[in-house]
C-alpha cells in the first residue's frame, strides 16, 4: 500500500515543476484531485475525497474540494497549458491531426473538446462547457475554443481539423483557411451546392447508394454564403444508416476518407471519460466552471495513463497484463492497469505524461 502514499506527493511535484508561480495550497487540492480520481474511479466528490491520505472528516474533505472546484483563481487553460504544450511538441515532425466534438456531461450541460488523434484514441487538448444537453454550439465558441489551441502552435506546423456535422458552418470554414489548417468536416444532407452546372443542389438529393463511394470534386457551399471551393466526397458504407457527405480544403478520396475515419477516436476518449473509466456523465456539478476544472483533474490523469501505457507497450511488458493472442486493451486501460499492477504488487512506477510516438 505505499505505492498509494507516494502517490500525492510525486503528482505534487509535476504540478510545481510545471506551475512554479501558482500557490501552493491550489496545486496541493489539484494534486489530491487526480490521485483520489486514479483511486476512486468515479468523479463524486465524496468518493475522491475516501482516498485521499488526509485524517480530516468526510465532510470537511468534501468541502475542500468543493472550494477547490469553485476558486476562480484556478484558471483552466492555465493550469492545463504546460501539458498541452508539451503533447503538441510531441507531434512536431508529424502532421497533428485534431478532433473537435460535443458530449453531454451531467445532468444539463455539454463539453466541447479539441483533442489530437494517438492510438485510436484522442488526448485532449482544449475545452469548454455549455448548458443544455441537446443542440449546436455556436461557431463563435467553437473558434473561440480553437483560437486557443492555435496559439501553442509553431508556425509551420501542418494541421487536420476532423469533425462532424456540427462544425460544418461557413463562419468556421473561412476561419480554418484564414489560419491555413485543413480540415475534413462532415455535413448533413441538407445544405446546398454548387456543381459545374451552377444549379444549386441539395446534398442529400445527389445519387449514392448503400456501399458506395463518389467524388464529386470542387464545388460551392450554401447558396447564401457561396462560399469555396471545397471538395466534396460522398461516402455510404454498408454497415451505416446513412452516408457521410465530406468537405475539404484538399483533393483526394482516400485521403479525405482515412482522415474522417480518425474523428471516431474521439468516440472512444469519452467513452474512457464515462462509463469505461472515470463515470464523468454521472457527475451532478450545475456549474460550468466548476466542471471545467473537475474535467482539468479528469484530463490529466487520462493522459498519464495513456502514457503509461504506451511506455508498457514500448518496455515490452504488455504481456503481463493484455491477452498475448489478441491485444485487447486500450493504451488507456494498459495505463490503468499497470498503475493497479504496481500497485498491488509494490513495484516501482513512473509518472509520465507525454506518450512513444
Amino acid at each position: 500500500m505505499s505505492n498509494n502514499l507516494h502517490l500525492y506527493p510525486m503528482v505534487l511535484k509535476q504540478l510545481c515543476q510545471w506551475l512554479p508561480e501558482e500557490r501552493i495550497t491550489r496545486k496541493r487540492n489539484l494534486a489530491l484531485l487526480m490521485s483520489g480520481l486514479y483511486r476512486a474511479r468515479a468523479v463524486h466528490l465524496s468518493f475522491i475525497v475516501r482516498h485521499w491520505p488526509l485524517p480530516g472528516k468526510l465532510p470537511s474533505l468534501v468541502n475542500r474540494l468543493r472550494r477547490f472546484l469553485d476558486n476562480s483563481r484556478v484558471e483552466v487553460q492555465t493550469y492545463y497549458r504546460p501539458l498541452a504544450q508539451r503533447l503538441i511538441n510531441t507531434f512536431a515532425d508529424t502532421e497533428l491531426r485534431l478532433v473537435i466534438d460535443c458530449s453531454a456531461v451531467g445532468l444539463h450541460h455539454r463539453v466541447l473538446t479539441v483533442s489530437v488523434a494517438y492510438r485510436k484514441r484522442t488526448l485532449p487538448l482544449a475545452w469548454s462547457f455549455h448548458q443544455g444537453k441537446k443542440g449546436n454550439i455556436t461557431a463563435v465558441e467553437q473558434i473561440e475554443l480553437l483560437q486557443w489551441v492555435h496559439s501553442l502552435l509553431p508556425e509551420q506546423q501542418t494541421v487536420w481539423l476532423l469533425g462532424d456535422s456540427g462544425f460544418n458552418s461557413v463562419v468556421l470554414l473561412r476561419w480554418l483557411r484564414k489560419a491555413r489548417w485543413h480540415f475534413v468536416i462532415r455535413s448533413s444532407g441538407h445544405p446546398k451546392v454548387c456543381l459545374d452546372s451552377k444549379i444549386w443542389e441539395k446534398l442529400g438529393q445527389l445519387s449514392l447508394r448503400a456501399g458506395q463511394t463518389r467524388v464529386i470534386g470542387w464545388v460551392r457551399l450554401t447558396q447564401k454564403h457561396d462560399y469555396g471551393p471545397v471538395w466534396l466526397v460522398l461516402h455510404w458504407s454498408q454497415e451505416k444508416e446513412e452516408p457521410w457527405y465530406l468537405f475539404s480544403d484538399q483533393a483526394g478520396e482516400k485521403t479525405v476518407l482515412k482522415l474522417y475515419k480518425l474523428r471516431m477516436w474521439t468516440e472512444e476518449m469519452y467513452g474512457d471519460l464515462k462509463k469505461h473509466g472515470f463515470d464523468l456523465e454521472s457527475t451532478h456539478l450545475q456549474n460550468c466552471q466548476r466542471l471545467s476544472r473537475l474535467m482539468l483533474g479528469v484530463s490529466l490523469v487520462y493522459v498519464w495513463f495513456v502514457a503509461l501505457g504506451s511506455f508498457v507497450v514500448k518496455r515490452g511488458c504488455r504481456h503481463l497484463i493484455d491477452c498475448k493472442a489478441r491485444r485487447d486493451k486500450s493504451y488507456f486501460r494498459l495505463g490503468w492497469d499497470w498503475m493497479d499492477r504496481c500497485t498491488r504488487l509494490n513495484l516501482p512506477w513512473n509518472l509520465r505524461f507525454y506518450p512513444y510516438l
